[in-house]
Order: C-alpha cells, then sequence, then structure tokens
C-alpha cells in the first residue's frame, strides 16, 4: 500500500505513473533494470539526480506503484514539495514502512533541523533494512549539505543520473502518448507543439493532455490551426 493510517497526510503515487508508460533510453536503462527489481536486491539506498522534467517523480511514483500491484513492500511516496508543511518531525514515524519514495530532497538540504532529521529517519532505516529510493536535481557531491555525516549517508547507496531524453526520444515519447490516448496526432502537429514550446518532456505531455480536452470538449480535430488558436501561439 502507498500510505498509511498513522501517518498525518496521504500523498499516495499517482497511478497513472507505470514503468510500462516510462519511455526508457538507453542512458538510463539500467536505472530503470535496477527499480523494477528493487524489492529483491540487497541494496538498501538508490540516489536518482538530473535536472526538472527528466522524470524522477515518474520513476520514484511508479516504483510505488509497482510494490503495490505486486504487494511486495510496504511502500509511501514523499513529495518533499508538500511534505515540507508538516516540519521535520515527519520522519519520525515511518519506520513501520518497508519502502520510501522521497523526492525533491534537495529542497531541504541547508536547513539544518531537516537535514538532523533525515540523518536520524536513514540510521533508523539502514538498522530495519528499510529500502530508500531518493531523488534530488544534483548528485550527493553536488548538493551543498549543512550536515557532513548527512552527505555521507547519501553517499553509501547506488547513485544514477537521470539523463534528459534525446529530441527524437522526446517525439516518440509524445506519438506514444497519443497513441495510448486514442487521440489523432499527424507528424505535423506533433512536430508544431514540440517546435513552439517548451522541450521539458513532462510540460509537452501536459500541453498534450491539455489538448486532448479541449478537442474532445470542442468537437474538433487536432489541427495546427486549432492548436495555434487555443494555446495562444501566435
Amino acid at each position: 500500500m502507498n500510505f498509511s493510517s498513522q501517518l498525518p497526510f496521504d500523498f499516495s503515487a499517482s497511478e497513472k505513473y507505470t514503468f510500462d508508460n516510462f519511455l526508457v533510453s538507453e542512458k538510463n536503462s539500467e536505472l530503470v533494470n535496477l527499480l523494477t527489481t528493487f524489492d529483491r536486491l540487497e541494496e538498501t539506498v538508490a540516489f536518482v539526480w538530473g535536472a526538472a522534467g527528466v522524470g524522477k517523480s515518474h520513476l520514484l511514483q511508479a516504483l510505488c506503484n509497482e510494490n503495490e500491484v505486486n504487494e511486495s513492500l510496504q511502500s509511501l511516496y514523499l513529495p518533499m514539495q508538500k511534505i515540507k508543511v508538516f516540519g521535520p518531525d515527519v520522519f519520525a514515524s515511518l519506520h513501520h514502512m518497508e519502502l520510501i519514495c522521497i523526492d525533491d530532497f534537495d529542497l531541504v538540504v541547508r536547513d539544518k533541523a531537516w537535514e538532523e532529521s533525515l540523518f536520524e529517519f536513514f540510521n533508523r532505516s539502514r538498522e530495519a533494512g528499510v529500502k530508500l529510493l531518493v531523488s534530488a536535481d544534483k548528485s550527493p557531491r553536488g548538493l551543498d549539505f549543512a550536515l557532513p555525516d548527512l552527505a555521507s549517508r547519501m553517499s553509501w547507496g547506488v547513485i544514477y543520473r537521470l539523463h534528459e531524453l534525446s529530441d527524437d526520444e522526446k517525439l516518440l515519447a509524445l506519438d506514444a502518448r497519443a497513441a495510448d490516448k486514442h487521440m489523432p496526432l499527424s507528424s505535423d502537429v506533433l512536430n508544431y507543439i514540440f517546435q513552439r514550446h517548451s522541450r521539458d518532456l513532462q510540460s509537452l505531455l501536459e500541453v498534450l493532455n491539455r489538448l486532448d480536452e479541449l478537442s474532445l470538449a470542442e468537437k474538433r480535430r487536432l489541427t495546427i490551426p486549432f492548436v495555434r488558436q487555443v494555446m495562444d501561439w501566435s
């Protein structure tokens, strides 16, 4: 399961994120292979880093969903953007979980109270055999820790960089998502969207979702004039 009734929050992983709908490039294949077998590995800590929009949140939630479907590890997804409001003591009650995925870990780096809480949490987790998957925008060596001992702990496990997809791979991802949604999208329209919008994959997928909703609501085909109009791309 993705949450416990003993916790004061519920940030269950979104079911739309799976390993099956994550486009795996050659550079990221080793990392994805590791995560799909994470419940059976002796390794207890994995640190994934990369720029915004490369798919870190997708993979963390996919891992939680995979364990829920297979009923393997009792898992919890913790997006630090939302967890921060609960304060550093939030990690005191998580010892009963089997897998915890901490997203955007870098948001609390340099905050001494948070770092001390996380340091104690990592020590308890290691003793209890809890598996941890942590994401950040930089590698452990690239983060400016206030607590040297925490910096050391974060380097104990396996560390992977999640690489950004190439432009061709992003186009394949958009085309695949459109096909999954039974969304008629010509190559001309696809390339028009790609040329006119930010190139990070997550925002491109959000544009695709918006266009799908608008075309259904207005009962109009996805053409370049329609996309230009609704997206206000003059």
